[in-house]
């Protein structure tokens, strides 16, 4: 039933009414305890019964006269509940404070505070312009980590524990310039083993034409002038020639098919092995080095292990060494 049928309210009588209910009906969401539909038909009931004898439609007045004894539409919370829309409204201006007193923090400890905030603050600011300037994002990144690197040596000194705040201003740039180390690190004896087989490669094409008689083509643009032949134009008329690389891979075993990739193979494990070796004894010899160099990534950093990596590539590197010997006199290039 509507408001109309029971009450005989004016239009704007009964829209004043609906806009109370909806009121009630706010402040009772997330109240899970109290049935805003019961209460809503108790109101009704009770307005009805105030407006029996009144004059019909009934004006706005009329109902606001009976409203205002009725109370607010707030007054069926639970003793201590604040309604919802004002627990929002009270979160957002708590929210804006709290930010303004954060800001108005780090500017003190930027101008007034003490050196190891000072430095977390001006660091993690250098950071963020440096993400926002794109281009320039390398230079911003050394000057954070510069900043960084000062501030942790800075509580270091006065025996201050970091607490999570100063971590997660201090941190961002060590870490990003640490995984970068350790990339680094990682990619290159990768890097090593592609531009030296390129090398080889172009060394052998060169000994080849030059050991053919440094033979010609006519130019394909058309011009009365000549160019080197193709490697392959010069092992298809030249198969006589013998470069000091086709003689290393005729001493390796396997199919010929595979024997470059066998070379590959190989040589990459030579270099593997004498790479690792050289970052294990190395970070065996300087642990506090290993350490700064990857912190905090490298604070599980155990000298005992590297090493043992350093020993173990040595170990497998001389038999490896052995075996190229092997191979190199076999070809005949000792």
């Amino acid at each position: 039933m509507t408001a109309e049928h029971t009450t005989g309210l004016s239009p704007a009588a009964e829209a004043r009414f609906e806009e109370y209910l909806t009121q009630m009906r706010r402040a009772l969401l997330g109240v899970p305890d109290v049935s805003a539909a019961e209460i809503e038909a108790d109101i009704r009931e009770h307005v009805e019964n105030e407006l029996h004898g009144a004059a019909r439609p009934v004006e706005p007045f009329v109902l606001e006269a009976v409203l205002r004894r009725l109370g607010p539409p707030t007054q069926w919370l639970p003793p201590g509940r604040v309604p919802v829309a004002a627990q929002v409204s009270a979160g957002f201006s708590t929210l804006g404070q709290y930010i303004r007193a954060r800001f108005r923090a780090a500017r003190d400890a930027v101008w007034r505070g003490p050196e190891d905030w000072r430095l977390a603050y001006l660091s993690f600011g250098v950071f963020a312009v440096g993400i926002l300037s794109v281009p320039f994002f390398p230079l911003f990144l050394v000057i954070s980590y510069v900043l960084s690197r000062a501030g942790l040596a800075a509580a270091a000194d006065k025996g201050v524990t970091l607490d999570a705040g100063r971590k997660w201003l201090l941190y961002p740039p060590v870490v990003l310039v640490s995984l970068a180390l350790v990339l680094a690190v990682i990619a290159a004896p990768i890097g090593i083993i592609g531009v030296t087989v390129e090398g080889i490669e172009g060394s052998d094409r060169r000994e080849r034409w030059d050991m053919a008689g440094r033979p010609t083509v006519p130019s394909s643009w058309g011009r009365p002038t000549t160019v080197p032949m193709a490697d392959r134009e010069v092992r298809a008329k030249y198969p006589e020639v013998q470069t000091h690389l086709d003689r290393v891979l005729a001493a390796l075993p396997g199919p010929v098919a595979a024997r470059e990739v066998v070379a590959v193979g190989f040589y990459s494990t030579g270099v593997l092995l004498a790479w690792w070796a050289l970052v294990g004894c190395l970070a065996g010899a300087c642990p506090r080095l290993a350490r700064g160099l990857v912190f905090p990534l490298g604070q599980s950093f155990v000298t005992r292990r590297a090493n043992w990596v350093g020993t173990a590539c040595l170990a497998l590197l001389a038999v490896w060494g052995a075996a190229a010997y092997r191979i190199a006199e076999a070809a005949g290039l000792v």
